[in-house]
């Protein structure tokens, strides 16, 4: 399988699961452009992340976003048409549509390795038709919840989990899924934040990168998103909230992206996460995750083991108002299988910097190691680099062009229709992206 290149590279922005000190809500602040010295923007997430859907979870928990695109779940659209209250903890509903372009030096067709989620060479690609409606958690007394998630397109059938609605996808263009689809529940217990805790089908803890488009800030994704990490899974979580600036989540889950079904027999996988903030200030966030178990994460066909261990270590370091750095490793171990454990191993920085109130560039550098090639089909190592950006002229419209480079050691790259491969690889590409 191949993945997109572009130069570049983007973004940070980790979530925090709580709302704001004390167990008040309050409605998110007004963006405001600016570079003062400690002013608010130079703390908490950025919107277009993993950790930020995350987050989304709990009421009023995007007053801690940063700079840069109108998170998806405030541009209102929906809301406004249906009347629905703004107040925190009511019942929200919104959407999105991305659709784009991937241009490949390798030819057109479906590309080996990366990159991904634009997977298919020289081709306009319907990427995601996306549909939420969830009552966010209160933080302030017992409160119960639930979140939909339904998305259609390109995507969803590149992401669909066994059992799903359109299990086994039939057209690699187009297929539908709910990504998430859980209860949850917050309890006032064991710490002064108490816990929150949500069980069904929901996306993964691990990882910066999103599946679903406005939580990623580029249109390509980085090689630990998709070969060392679980995107959704079904099971539960608990995120007990220690204090103000540490949460600690744990859980179980049925296997690699499952929808209410194990993956296979025995594929029950523990998963946990911490979360920690080294101030007030939120300017510096450490993360270290644990998934553990058969089938936790997917392997090339044919290599899979009996166990997996993964480690991932973050670190988010917001420098200033406009600039965040994430540095993130993943290093992985699968058990048995045909050509012994299989080992990976990745490492990767993403810079995000907000050059305008209306543009942001984003640049990732990334290395990825698969020495048996268990996880991509190739033994050898790979590197690239993106260079993106994010013009959001209104709260509504996202338009990210990128260039990427990927490099391999090994002839890895090509398409499904070609014998031999390449060894280097350059793809551009443009997303566009409209938020309601």
């Amino acid at each position: 399988m191949a993945r997109l290149s572009r130069i570049g590279a983007l973004l940070t922005v980790i979530a925090v699961t709580a709302s704001p000190a004390g167990g008040q809500e309050i409605p998110p602040p007004q963006r405001t452009f600016g570079d003062v010295s400690g002013s608010y923007y130079g703390r908490g997430l950025e919107p277009e992340s993993l950790p930020a859907e995350i987050a989304e979870d709990v009421a009023g928990a995007s007053g801690e976003f940063r700079l840069g695109p109108t998170p998806v779940s405030e541009v209102g659209l929906l809301r406004n048409l249906f009347g629905l209250s703004e107040e925190p903890g009511s019942l929200r509903t919104f959407g999105w549509v991305e659709g784009g372009y991937t241009g490949a030096s390798t030819g057109p067709g479906l590309l080996r390795v990366q990159p991904r989620q634009n997977r298919f060479g020289n081709e306009f690609l319907l990427n995601q038709i996306g549909l939420v409606v969830q009552k966010p958690l209160r933080q302030d007394a017992f409160d119960l919840g639930f979140t939909v998630r339904y998305f259609a397109g390109a995507d969803a059938a590149l992401g669909q989990p066994k059992g799903g609605i359109d299990f086994p996808p039939g057209n690699p263009r187009f297929g539908h899924d709910f990504r998430d689809l859980f209860l949850d529940v917050h309890l006032p217990i064991l710490t002064e934040r108490g816990l929150d805790f949500k069980i069904g089908r929901m996306n993964t803890i691990i990882g910066y990168n999103g599946f679903l488009a406005p939580y990623r800030p580029l249109y390509s994704s980085d090689y630990q998103f998709f070969y060392a990490q679980d995107g959704a899974f079904t099971g539960f979580l608990a995120n007990l909230h220690l204090n103000d600036r540490l949460d600690v989540w744990s859980g179980m889950t049925l296997g690699a992206n499952t929808f209410f079904t194990l993956r296979s027999p025995n594929s029950y996988c523990y998963i946990g996460q911490v979360n920690y903030w080294l101030t007030e200030e939120r300017r510096t966030r450490l993360t270290g995750s644990v998934y553990a178990g058969p089938d936790a994460i997917f392997a090339a066909p044919g290599l899979n083991g009996d166990f997996v261990t993964m480690v991932e270590l973050r670190l988010q370091q917001n420098w200033s108002p406009r600039l965040t750095q994430i540095i993130q490793n993943n290093m992985g171990w699968d058990a048995n299988t045909p050509v012994g454990t299989g080992s990976f191993y990745g490492l990767y920085s993403i810079l995000i910097y907000h050059a305008a109130p209306k543009l942001d560039t984003i640049l990732r550098t990334e290395w990825f190691s698969d020495p048996q090639g268990t996880r991509t089909g190739f033994a050898t190592d790979y590197a690239a680099v993106t260079f993106g950006i994010n013009w959001h002229p209104n709260r509504i419209l996202e338009v990210r062009p990128e260039i990427r480079g990927d490099f391999a050691g090994d002839p890895a790259f090509g398409t499904s229709d070609t014998l031999g491969g390449r060894s280097s690889q350059l793809t551009g590409g443009i997303s566009f992206l409209v938020k309601y």
